[in-house]
């Protein structure tokens, strides 16, 4: 008994040391994820060693090795990287993507029902005029958990230009996280009902990533979807005139017929062209992280 006692000791010790210089095999990957901004963020530990490092990442990101970090995050990461604007990191994406599920994963959602999240969609619409994230933001996040839709606000690490992500955590679960990478009310609001779109539109297999540039049939089907919402089309063409001879005063009457905040029309117009992006950015909400 005794030997045998001190054999399992000796074999656990050496499995041990084996993990260990496996581990430091594969530091070089922690050169690919922002494992400084993940510390920071209290997404990992704050440990020493490369070994810890790379540990505490797997297990951040919920894989057993590098090998199996590149088939579950890497390559479909890749799959929707589309922004040429912005430098980015594949890594630093999965990051933010990790920790968005995460999140997500914790917050408590109902079976999804797609005509009810329609119909919270259309009543959402006016929430827009709150201008205060700690009101808006649990009303926002409850309203769509009774629709089975976890909404979620994470930073994004450097080298990430994410704006948004749509993903189905399960077939009764949907996930939509947001970054606020542009900080300001018309593109979060944008980016809110355009996720939604993706939910209500397309299929149930597909991750929708969206970045700085991100463009093809679905990503435009997903504008319309949020552009008709926010401001429906029986209005274009007296937006189209208000393009024509801005003024703060006329937006802001014109915000209040719709039933919509004014930063939500001025970027509609800049959107559209109408409107130079210089103008008129007074009457944009701007939010920044606490």
């Amino acid at each position: 008994d005794f030997w045998l006692v001190r054999e399992a000791q000796y074999q656990a010790a050496l499995q041990r040391r084996n993990e260990k210089e496996a581990l430091e095999q594969q530091a070089g990957w922690l050169r690919e994820i922002p494992c400084a901004f993940m510390k920071k963020q209290g997404w990992i530990a704050d440990v020493r060693s490369k070994s810890e490092k790379v540990a505490e990442c797997l297990k951040f990101f919920g894989v057993a090795s590098v090998e199996a970090w590149r088939n579950q995050y890497e390559q479909p990461v890749a799959a929707f990287r589309k922004s040429r604007k912005a430098q980015t990191q594949i890594g630093a994406v999965a990051a933010w993507l990790r920790r968005a599920e995460s999140v997500a994963e914790v917050a408590g959602c109902e079976s999804f029902d797609r005509s009810r999240f329609v119909s919270t969609l259309h009543e959402l619409r006016a929430m827009t005029r709150e201008s205060d994230p700690s009101v808006f933001v649990p009303k926002l996040t409850a309203a769509c958990a009774k629709s089975g839709v976890a909404i979620v606000f994470v930073p994004h690490p450097p080298k990430c230009p994410v704006s948004g992500v749509t993903k189905w955590m399960s077939p009764e679960r949907a996930l939509v996280a947001l970054s606020l990478r542009h900080k300001s009310n018309d593109q979060l609001w944008f980016t809110f009902f355009h996720e939604a779109g993706h939910i209500v539109l397309h299929g149930k297999r597909l991750v929708f990533v969206e970045t700085d540039g991100s463009s093809d049939e679905k990503e435009h089907e997903a504008n319309i979807f949020a552009r008709n919402i926010l401001i429906p089309p029986k209005f274009e063409s007296e937006l189209r005139s208000l393009g024509a001879n801005p003024s703060g005063a006329k937006v802001i009457a014109f915000a209040d017929r719709v039933g919509v905040a004014p930063g939500i029309v001025v970027g509609r117009l800049q959107r559209e062209g109408w409107l130079p992006c210089s103008h008129l950015n007074q009457l944009k909400v701007r939010y920044r992280w606490a």
